[in-house]
């Protein structure tokens, strides 16, 4: 599904989450698109987004987020948003994490919004 409208984007995400969409996942960043799923550590390009997707998608839980906001300037958009995950990992032990998220989005030429920039858990 191609995304016309980056406010749409978290919404979608949490719709591919839900359904344990691993490539719908991973084609909402461009194919050189940094993910930060922790201080200090970024991955780069669709591969090792995807190896972080697949693990998440193994916790087998509940992502809630909500957007807060949205703000579009000459192809590019900022998105902030709240988020709380609640799943049990591998060894049966119970996952209960949250917080903010930051990501930058740009429209591509096919006029689809992809992420460019991923910082799930963003300074509050």
């Amino acid at each position: 599904m191609k995304i016309t409208d980056p406010k749409n984007l978290n919404a979608h995400y949490n719709a591919l989450f839900r359904a344990g969409d691993l490539e719908g996942l991973v084609g909402l960043y461009e194919s050189s698109a940094i993910l930060c799923p922790a201080p200090g550590r970024q991955l780069h390009g669709h591969e090792q987004i995807r190896e972080q997707m697949r693990a998440l998608l193994t916790l087998q839980g509940e992502l809630v987020a909500t957007q807060l906001s949205c703000v579009q300037h000459d192809g590019l958009a900022m998105l902030h948003a709240t988020w709380s995950f609640k799943g049990t990992d591998k060894a049966g032990n119970a996952v209960d994490i949250g917080g903010y998220s930051s990501k930058l989005a740009r429209k591509g030429a096919d006029g689809a919004w992809r992420y460019i920039m991923d910082l799930p858990v963003a300074l509050a």
